[in-house]
């Protein structure tokens, strides 16, 4: 039985942009202007980094991306001017892994993925952060992670004047709301608890972030980064009434619909994640993670034409979208045009190249096709990019079985099985394996193994029922078909073997 790796990669997309907020207003000193912060900034990092590092300004994420991406380029130029550290080339060679990223992060770069990033472009040093505008100041927070120990090097915050006029001109065109008030003390906890997210500590990420909204109630980022924290700890409703608060407060924030759908849908409340895709989708036209979550969302209702449709519209608006396509390829998948599944996935290929689950899912197209030696090599490749991947060595081992390879079958199997010994479906092939190879004992042994595991698993009893049949056993072999059509009442297989032992 072919295991399929429907791999409808999303997460959390939060695009910052803080309309409302408390009364308290701030007493801040020391606040530097724009190019002195970034210049400030750099030094600390080339005080704390060892010379001659090869490092990646990868991103800073900010409420919007023309004013992130402004900021990672002058701190980037500093460093070139610079000279003491070495910064990789930014543009074609980040293209990739920023698409990767933003459809796998939520907002703060976790130093997690910053190593692996680090790694995708041999950089020695990944530096990230997050530039942050209040009513009366902004704030750029920087981070230095080495790539080879996950050690971070350097932590760095530094206040800018919001009237800095290179900071007024690249901001004017995104001040159409009031940006929020925000209390020293509360900010303070506020930066402690991203920080605590960001190194994947979410226990202490909630209880810094619950200090921060004793001060201030109405501070959205400290319900925003809670609800993340909560996810994470898979605290569904948690994470949706944290969310709930968040929309209370700034009920025109699309980012924060898309993540409490992300909850619902976790939580398998797929018309509620619609309900939430679709607001966010209302908020923001050109939400491209909306359209994708909701076209994962149709696509679990079996809704495939209109998952179709969503993924379709994800793609025009952001067409190095590798998910979406993934996602239209498993929706086309299923209504059998695997042609057009084989054309997605191949696309999704081409922008990520590493992404195992795709070649998967590829694989599991061309196996329909009965192309076994295009699906193996699909497969394979998979296995390459991660050796881990139980499912690729159960649907390689279902191809050698169908190509009648029945010992590199077994193989696959028990590899499946080493990985995840709950995978109800590699005991099944397997056995099916060992029955073809009239190994009937095995084969049998392996069929109630995974019936023990998924005890509603109708094809493992139907095919016991075959072994034991063909080892002479009628009885147990009548008792096993008798029970596949207790689960399906309509199993034709079952029927027609039944027939056959009782002689009508």
């Amino acid at each position: 039985m072919i295991t399929l790796i429907l791999s409808v990669l999303f997460i959390l997309f939060p695009d910052f942009a803080f309309c409302q907020g408390s009364n308290k207003t701030p007493t801040v000193s020391n606040l530097l202007s724009l190019d002195k912060a970034i210049e400030s900034a750099a030094a600390e990092i080339e005080a704390r980094v060892v010379s001659g590092s090869e490092i990646a300004v990868y991103k800073i994420v900010s409420d919007h991306d023309e004013i992130g991406d402004f900021l990672s380029e002058e701190l980037n130029d500093k460093f070139s001017k610079s000279g003491k550290l070495i910064p990789l080339a930014r543009d074609a060679a980040l293209r990739p892994v920023d698409t990767e990223h933003q459809l796998q992060m939520s907002g703060l770069i976790s130093d997690e993925s910053a190593v692996g990033i680090g790694h995708y472009l041999g950089a020695k040093v990944v530096i990230t952060g997050t530039f942050d505008r209040y009513a009366s100041f902004s704030q750029l927070r920087i981070r230095a992670v080495d790539v080879l120990t996950s050690k971070l090097l350097a932590s760095y915050t530094v206040r800018i004047q919001n009237n800095d006029p290179i900071l007024a001109s690249i901001t004017a065109p995104f001040n159409a709301s009031p940006l929020p008030q925000v209390s020293e003390n509360a900010l303070a906890y506020l930066n402690r608890g991203k920080d605590f997210y960001t190194e994947g500590k979410y226990d202490e990420t909630i209880q810094e972030l619950d200090k921060a909204l004793a001060i201030d109630r109405e501070l959205l980022e400290a319900y925003f980064y809670c609800g993340l924290a909560y996810y994470y700890k898979s605290n569904y409703d948690q994470a949706i009434a944290d969310y709930t608060q968040a929309i209370r407060i700034d009920p025109n924030y699309a980012a924060v619909y898309t993540n409490r759908g992300v909850a619902y849908y976790d939580k398998g409340n797929y018309d509620q994640a619609i309900a939430d895709y679709t607001q966010a989708i209302r908020i923001d036209p050109n939400y491209a993670a909306a359209y994708n979550n909701r076209g994962n969302a149709y696509y679990y209702k079996s809704n495939y034409d209109q998952a179709i449709a969503d993924f379709t519209q994800a793609i025009r608006i952001d067409p190095n979208y590798a998910f979406a396509y993934n996602g239209r390829g498993n929706a086309y998948y299923y209504k059998r045009n695997y042609d057009q599944a084989i054309a997605d996935f191949t696309q999704a290929i081409r922008i990520d190249p590493n992404d195992a689950a795709v070649y998967t899912n590829r694989g599991v197209a061309y196996y329909d096709k009965g192309n076994y030696d295009q699906a193996i090599a699909d497969y394979t490749q998979a296995i390459r990019i991660d050796s881990n991947l139980a499912a690729a060595y159960n649907n390689r081992g279902n191809a050698y079985s169908d190509k009648r390879n029945y010992d590199q079958a077994i193989a696959d199997y028990t590899q499946a099985i080493r990985i995840d010994p709950n995978y109800a479906f590699a005991y099944n092939g397997r056995g099916n394996a060992y029955r073809r190879k009239e190994n009937y004992d095995q084969a049998i042994a392996d069929f109630t193994q995974a019936i023990r595991i998924d005890s509603n698993l109708a094809a493992a009893y139907n095919n016991r029922g075959v072994a034991y049949y063909y080892k002479g056993n009628s009885n147990q072999a009548i008792a096993d078909w008798e029970a596949v059509l207790r689960i399906d009442p309509n199993n034709t297989d079952a029927k027609n073997n039944l027939k056959v032992v009782r002689g009508y």
